[in-house]
């Protein structure tokens, strides 16, 4: 508990925790009900709409597109705040600079 208050009260003084918030070091559980079971062998992904060519990926195909890290901090509007937390996945925009997926000319990425 002290140690939790000590690290609240350094990212304080160092501006990262905004008016109202509190530092968490482990995310809440924030769901309603059961978390749906994941089958990856019917899982898919299907890329569609503004593109040259739609593109679908079952998940073993899925895990070979390449892999992007990010560390952010996270507020929630719960007046929760989560530091420095990684992440890892598939990014939309390595998809389309790396020309795996190519943008039709009337596409917004943002």
């Amino acid at each position: 508990m002290f140690k939790r208050r000590e690290a609240e009260n350094e990212v304080r003084k160092m501006g990262r925790l905004p008016p109202g918030q509190a530092l968490t070091n482990k995310f809440p559980v924030l769901h309603y009900g059961p978390v749906p079971r994941f089958n990856p062998a019917t899982w898919d992904l299907r890329v569609f709409g503004e593109v040259e060519e739609e593109k679908r990926w079952a998940w073993n195909e899925f895990n070979q597109l390449p892999r992007t890290k990010i560390k952010m901090d996270i507020h929630c509007v719960t007046r929760w705040s989560k530091f420095d937390t990684q992440w890892e996945g598939v990014s939309l925009r390595v998809l389309v600079d790396q020309g795996i997926i190519k943008l039709k000319p009337t596409a917004v990425l943002r």
